[in-house]
């Protein structure tokens, strides 16, 4: 493939380990941006995004805008749903996703009308007067997650202001076959670097590097057009074409020559890095005020039909780009890249945020799945290992269901590039392992503080039932307490008015006794003899 004769402005550095397999790129970047026929259903998985599920905010029978708000994020880490076109919501259930699983989920599904009409929107041209809150509740309220792959929400990746003085917007693109950020970065560069704008006027003003391989001479001219165009300041850094070179920890150690250490973040760096479809959305939703609707998305493979990118509404079923592109004899369909992409199961499931990419590949096109042979210990997954690992003893932990091993042996450092697969001799599937593992731990976790609210609750329950305990006994203490107090007062009142009736009874004794004696006294007067 054509590599760029333009050399970095800025030094590079190397990365551990690294592959070469065969690009497959000029199946799909030689023509501009086009659209395809609109879908009469779309099938928008509400897990189609990392962190929690959507929560829907719409009813059946409902008609519904585009753009309009459909469903709610649940939590921070989570993303808002907005409907791709205008139509009515026809069903909320679970359908098939695209996902390595092929399992149902829950999914709102829309039945579009054709008409394509907005929901009113708020534009606002002059971004710099919106403050960091603003700006970041627009893009939180958009829908906005990493549209390299990850689908992490980017509002989170902003969230911490201090100490970051640099922005790489990731432009390598290293995965065979993907050219959606390519072509993105040649018909839309304006955009793309205005989104880098805002970005860095969320930091007063960042550094900004594009990161960007050596085999895409197209975008790197049109960058250097547009940075003159818009009078733009930024390095362009001309990495050489290795995959994984846009992994994020991979990229910055080619730009920065800094090493992401295990437990640590890019900000703990200083570093900022967002993908360049990322940089494109986060355009329209603060200048536009245009939600997540649709994503560019490379169709390719040698079975396609017509390959290209095209913009595609989420939640548009793959049977209908297969159908658009007049792709009938696929053997096999990769959501993503051969490297990291997993085939499809469904035809029916709709893309998500994170397609970037569907390959429809014939019978001789990729690599057949091969019956795995024992490990020889050559040490070719070492080598090839871009974050350093161990990928041999990985595998015989993870295979033994060693878990605690593997997570001395960083596994969560893998970023599941499947370079250690690539050049694997025993073909070895070694990432499903990692995958396994991982799983497993995360369920461990999950259990463990299941395991651990419970045991709280039930010491809580029992501390309560010992406090109402002690409490029911100290009333009743304090009950028989005055209970003996008032008896003790009402004998001292007995008694008192027993004294005060006695003395009253002698006082009236005395006075009868008195009475008596007068009277007495009168009857001896009466008797004595006259003289």
């Amino acid at each position: 493939m054509e590599r760029s004769s333009y050399p970095s402005e800025i030094p590079i550095f190397e990365f551990p380990g690294g592959i070469h397999p065969q690009e497959n790129k000029q199946l799909s970047n030689r023509s501009p941006i086009a659209k395809l026929p609109l879908a009469k259903e779309l099938v928008i998985n509400l897990k189609g995004q990392a962190g929690n599920r959507s929560i829907p905010c719409v009813a059946v029978g409902e008609q519904v805008l585009k753009g309009q708000l459909i469903a709610k994020s649940d939590g921070i880490f989570s993303s808002y749903q907005h409907a791709p076109t205008s139509g009515k919501i026809i069903a909320i259930e679970k359908r098939p996703i695209a996902h390595t699983s092929g399992l149902e989920d829950l999914c709102i599904v829309l039945s579009a009308d054709g008409d394509e009409r907005w929901v009113e929107l708020s534009p606002a041209e002059d971004f710099t007067a919106l403050c960091r809150k603003q700006i970041l509740a627009r893009i939180f309220e958009s829908g906005i997650v990493g549209l390299g792959g990850a689908s992490f929400p980017s509002h989170i990746k902003l969230q911490r202001e201090d100490g970051i003085d640099t922005l790489i917007i990731n432009a390598a693109e290293c995965e065979p076959y993907i050219s959606c950020d390519d072509r993105l970065l040649q018909d839309n560069t304006d955009e793309v670097l205005k989104g880098a704008q805002i970005i860095s006027h969320l930091y007063k003003d960042l550094n900004i590097i594009v990161g960007i391989e050596d085999n895409k001479p197209s975008a790197i001219e049109a960058l250097k057009a547009a940075r003159t165009k818009l009078r733009m300041t930024f390095d362009i850094a001309v990495v050489p074409t290795k995959y994984p070179s846009g992994g994020e920890k991979q990229l910055i150690q080619l730009i920065a020559g800094k090493e992401v250490t295990h437990g640590k973040l890019p900000a703990d760096l200083g570093l900022v890095m967002h993908n360049v479809a990322t940089c494109f959305a986060i355009y329209e939703a603060i200048i536009q005020d245009k939600p997540i609707t649709d994503r560019v998305v490379t169709l390719t493979g040698k079975a396609c039909g017509k390959p290209g990118n095209y913009r595609i509404p989420i939640g548009t079923p793959i049977k209908h780009l297969l159908e658009s592109t007049q792709t009938l004899k696929s053997q096999k369909l990769i959501m993503g890249g051969p490297m990291m992409g997993f085939e499809i199961q469904s035809i029916n499931a709709g893309i998500v945020k994170a397609t970037n990419c569907i390959i429809m590949a014939d019978s001789n096109e990729l690599k057949p799945e091969q019956t795995s042979l024992p490990c020889i210990r050559c040490g070719e997954c070492m080598n090839a290992c871009p974050a350093s690992l161990l990928p041999q003893q990985l595998y015989w932990h993870a295979k033994a269901d060693e878990f605690d091993k593997t997570e001395e042996y960083n596994l969560f450092d893998c970023i599941e590039c499947g370079a250690c697969a690539y050049v694997c001799p025993s073909d070895i599937p070694l990432v499903q392992f990692y995958r396994y593992a991982k799983s497993n731990i995360r369920n461990n976790r999950v259990e463990k503080i299941k395991a651990d609210n419970a045991r709280e609750r039930h010491e809580a329950r029992l501390d309560r039932i010992e406090r109402v305990k002690l409490e029911k006994a100290e009333k009743h203490r304090k009950a028989a307490e005055a209970r003996r107090k008032a008896a003790e007062a009402s004998g001292q009142a007995d008694a008192k008015k027993a004294a005060v009736a006695a003395a009253l009874a002698r006082v009236q004794a005395k006075k009868e006794a008195n009475h008596e004696a007068s009277n007495s006294h009168q009857a001896d007067k009466t008797k004595e003899p006259k003289a």
